[in-house]
């Protein structure tokens, strides 16, 4: 706050925006430190006036659900009886966030595989043009011979790996959807 804000401040108005944030009643020392450079201190009881009012506007089912959907953490101010709903759906929304998270992961997994799978297709594909090319030795091509069939092994656990986690996926996107048939908010 700058020293005309402080000077003109509406202190039950100021509370009442930090309350509709959510904020503690600890960030009025914010306020306070950025006034004290102007000699101005904050009324501290239409502040708290103020602070409670914003807090019924925050301290509602649907905030407190977006709050643990989006994954930020509970921050305790709403006051019985709004804290008690107010948790249940924050708490509600972090398992959404949860299984957001891990279909997130497997499918980042599934990626790596694929790339995994292209990256061997394309060994195998260069190691097979090496082995049909005029003038190779029997010695190299016998080490190509090898070589490719250790690709193919490493290719079938590769697309065995690769169906597990299309599985793990698909299981993810149903988990999410029953997650968040459950609730709403």
């Amino acid at each position: 706050m700058g020293k005309d804000e402080c000077m003109v401040a509406d202190w039950q108005a100021i509370g009442y925006e930090d309350g509709a944030k959510g904020h503690a009643l600890s960030h009025l020392s914010n306020h306070r430190k950025a006034c004290s450079e102007y000699g101005i201190t904050p009324d501290m009881n239409r502040y708290e006036q103020g602070r409670l009012a914003g807090l019924e506007e925050y301290c509602i089912p649907s905030k407190g659900y977006a709050l643990g959907k989006s994954g930020k953490k509970l921050n305790r101010v709403c006051k019985a009886p709004l804290a008690r709903e107010f948790e249940q759906a924050w708490s509600d929304g972090l398992k959404v966030h949860k299984a957001k998270s891990q279909l997130r992961n497997s499918e980042r997994k599934l990626k790596q595989q694929q790339n995994i799978l292209d990256d061997l297709n394309s060994q195998i594909e260069d190691a097979e043009a090496e082995l049909i090319r005029d003038g190779i030795s029997r010695k190299k091509r016998k080490a190509l011979l090898a070589e490719i069939k250790d690709l193919n092994a490493e290719l079938a656990d590769t697309e065995y790996e690769l169906s597990v986690l299309e599985d793990q996926v698909l299981e993810d996107r149903d988990d999410l959807e029953r997650v968040e048939a459950r609730y709403d908010y």
